[in-house]
């Protein structure tokens, strides 16, 4: 389990709730090794349109359904080996995306509804929020967290606006390690 994704090569991913931070941690990740960011739901809009309409006109199976297919494309495809891959925040919810994860570098972007609340607040874009953004992010994050864990190589705390030097090297410090590690192999 999780023996492939020391490699140099292999994608790093973002998973988290909704309004994590998850697309402004991953650019500046992917700036730092020269890597492309690519975020889930952004390939979504440009393949198939907009992510609010995708769930009005057709639901929301039919939108994890593309969301799947966009994460298996991307994690096992020799194209998008150098980047930095946010995820949206239901997509590890797919036991078939969470099967593609096992062998990702994963980390969980940790954060609570104080940090995500001036986020979410009259952002009518994301529609699992609504009508009551706050009340709906938290129920949402109570029932997906332990799924987060679960998958999550590292957690990342990023509650309370830390600065994004700070949260970037962390995330920098335990890949650097688990590549380090990996590449040593075991120790007699």
């Amino acid at each position: 389990m999780h023996e492939n994704f020391a490699e140099r090569s292999r994608p790093i991913v973002l998973i988290g709730p909704m309004a994590a931070g998850k697309t402004y941690i991953g650019t500046h990740l992917a700036r730092f090794y020269g890597y492309e960011f690519l975020d889930a739901d952004q390939l979504i809009v440009e393949r198939y349109g907009e992510v609010s309409e995708i769930f009005e006109i057709f639901g929301e199976a039919y939108f994890r359904e593309l969301e799947r297919k966009t994460i298996e494309e991307v994690l096992t495809s020799p194209v998008y080996r150098n980047t930095v891959f946010s995820l949206g925040g239901g997509a590890p919810m797919t036991d078939s995306v969470a099967e593609l994860l096992k062998d990702e570098c994963v980390v969980y972007i940790l954060v609570d509804a104080d940090t995500v609340t001036p986020r979410i607040t009259g952002n009518k874009t994301r529609p699992l929020l609504q009508p009551n953004p706050v009340e709906r992010w938290t129920d949402i994050f109570e029932r997906r967290r332990s799924r987060y864990e679960e998958l999550a190589h590292f957690t990342l705390d990023a509650r309370g606006g830390r600065p994004i030097t700070e949260m970037t090297a962390e995330i920098q410090a335990y890949v650097t390690a688990t590549r380090a590690s990996r590449a040593q192999g075991p120790q007699a």
